[in-house]
């Protein structure tokens, strides 16, 4: 009884408990079919297969990857799903999810985000991301079209295929490195 998540068609993932490819599959349909639709229209093949769809439809409304063993998804649609990712996990609340979950690879530090977006915008738009923050999500996707080299099963963890490397990792290392000194003007006022 303790997967039963995996055999439930068409259930909304919550990120902050997706561990899997899977899972990451089940949470796109749910909140934006048409997008794993596109996804699966563009690269085809067994993927179609796996993810119910077939010409770019649901079959017969149920279209979600069931249980273990259900065959591969393609590289490129898996490299999608993790690029999607990177936008829509990148603002989930800090310190509501466990390690290893998508939210843990794609998620931002809250203050961090707000801080960088503050001081370029000079407090006029703290919603729109930064552009340390953009330049992350760029270099987070080069990065994943470079670990996911082949199929893989809807059971493979994302911690397989990232490991170690999380949004919040390339942003540090960025800002540790200088790569943003003198991109931001800072004036200072004095009284």
């Amino acid at each position: 009884m303790e997967n039963w998540r995996s055999y439930t068609l068409n259930e909304e993932e919550d990120p902050r408990s997706i561990t899997t490819i899977g899972e990451l599959h089940n949470y796109f349909e749910a909140k934006n079919p048409g997008l794993l639709k596109k996804f699966v229209a563009k690269y085809g093949g067994i993927s179609a297969k796996v993810l119910g769809v077939v010409a770019g439809a649901v079959t017969g409304g149920a279209g979600g990857v069931v249980g273990t063993g259900a065959g591969v998804i393609a590289e490129k649609v898996v490299e999608q799903l993790l690029m999607a990712s990177i936008m829509a996990f990148a603002n989930i609340e800090d310190g509501t999810y466990q390690e290893g979950t998508a939210a843990s690879y794609f998620d931002l530090d809250d203050n961090l985000t707000i801080f960088l977006r503050d001081l370029e915008t000079k407090g006029s738009d703290v919603v729109s991301p930064s552009k340390p923050e953009m330049e992350t999500f760029k270099k987070l996707k080069k990065i994943i079209k470079d670990k996911v080299t082949a199929d893989v099963s809807p059971d493979t963890r994302i911690s397989a295929i990232l490991q170690d490397i999380t949004s919040q990792a390339v942003l540090d290392k960025d800002i540790r490195s200088g790569e943003y000194s003198g991109k931001v003007a800072i004036n200072y006022q004095t009284s």
